[in-house]
């Protein structure tokens, strides 16, 4: 097969029922994907041959989220829709299909040392960047003075009206995230990715009001159990049905919350930190 064969060949391999599509431009052959990391983040993995003359090629990947490109990375992910079904990536499944064709046309993939320097020298930049974004954090922080003493978790200066009107209005850094479990019938985008039965996160600092678990249940009881501890700084837990306060959480404990009367309420537990160093665990149960 000669190179423009082999290019114009690839084209056969796009198909109604396939989840990608492969295009050509010049001496590359793109085969491009849409897939899902969360319930409303939508990512596109792309993977580019480049054909050369010799019956060789090389290959390069990227992967964006809207809102920033990674390159040569794998991406795994898993999904569920909104009807409950799961979906699973795997980009070295995408890759394969170019693999498998660029092979039986008789051409070697060779690795492109460019490329290797180029992934190199991006976590490089990546990891300059925390640091300093963990700087202008700290910076940020000293300028909140804890008046009420190293015994007292309460807030001094985000006011009830501020946790109620603000959503994700925070600086955070070393921060830890965990989420399990079944989702429900969260409905609004901006809160459907905090729908899970279980989360779990720890702070080495944050200051501002963020959400922690969203939930909309087709029975009436709903039982939180939260449990939180705080080392330094202030914090409040504050759980919000339909928009309106219902009850401040205690922190540095284990608590039981039970909340009836919540079908089809929207049920929200927000966090606000003053300079918090603290961690918080949250299981829902219905």
């Amino acid at each position: 097969m000669t190179k423009q064969e082999v290019l114009q060949g690839s084209l056969a391999l796009n198909c109604s029922d396939k989840k990608y599509t492969i295009t050509v431009e010049g001496d590359k052959i793109i085969i491009e994907t849409k897939y899902r990391e969360s319930r409303v983040r939508e990512s596109t993995f792309r993977c580019i041959a480049h054909i050369k003359d010799d019956k060789t090629y090389t290959e390069s990947t990227y992967d964006f989220d809207g809102y920033r490109k990674q390159y040569g990375v794998r991406k795994k992910a898993v999904s569920y829709c909104l009807d409950g079904s799961k979906e699973v990536f795997d980009s070295e499944e995408i890759k394969k299909v170019l693999r498998d064709y660029l092979d039986s046309c008789g051409y070697q993939r060779v690795v492109n040392k460019k490329l290797i320097a180029l992934c190199v020298s991006i976590p490089v930049v990546v990891i300059v960047s925390i640091l300093i974004a963990v700087i202008i954090s700290l910076a940020s922080e000293s300028k909140f003075v804890d008046t009420n003493g190293l015994e007292n978790f309460s807030l001094t200066e985000i006011t009830r009206d501020e946790i109620l009107s603000k959503d994700n209005n925070y600086r955070s850094f070393m921060v830890s995230e965990r989420h399990s479990g079944n989702h429900t019938n969260i409905s609004k985008t901006r809160l459907r990715d905090y729908d899970y039965d279980h989360i779990s996160r720890s702070f080495g600092k944050i200051h501002g009001v963020i959400i922690l678990q969203a939930t909309r249940v087709s029975v009436n009881n709903l039982t939180l159990n939260i449990n939180s501890y705080v080392e330094s700084g202030n914090a409040e837990i504050v759980i919000v049905i339909d928009g309106e306060y219902y009850c401040s959480v205690d922190v540095n404990q284990d608590r039981s919350i039970m909340i009836q009367d919540v079908r089809n309420k929207e049920v929200i537990i927000k966090l606000a930190g003053e300079g918090a160093k603290m961690g918080i665990d949250v299981t829902r149960v219905y």
